[in-house]
């Protein structure tokens, strides 16, 4: 699901909302005790675009991202260490359209 909200005008540019969330649900993953048959992602964005430069602040939502277990004791040859596949996080994006 994604959807877009031109907010205003704003230092030459345009700012706006966007967002999408992806949803995956059952997966055969689930058969494994580490892993989930369904996991959720969301991305929140307040973009300002001008005609080549683009600006971005997200903020993104996991439930059971990489359809991991949270809390899920995993070790991938560094030793054990515990999943966390569920909570915000955020970046910044700069770009530049052609």
């Amino acid at each position: 699901m994604k959807y877009f909200v031109p907010i205003t005008d704003l230092w030459g540019g345009k700012l706006s909302y966007i967002g999408f969330t992806n949803f995956d649900w059952g997966s055969d993953l689930g058969d494994d005790p580490n892993r989930t048959s369904n996991s959720i992602a969301s991305s929140h964005i307040l973009a300002l675009n001008y005609d080549h430069w683009h600006y971005s602040v997200v903020a993104r939502y996991f439930h059971n991202g990489g359809q991991w277990q949270n809390g899920a004791k995993l070790n991938w040859g560094d030793g054990d260490f515990s999943a966390k596949s569920t909570g915000w996080g955020g970046y910044l994006v700069v770009g530049y359209n052609f």
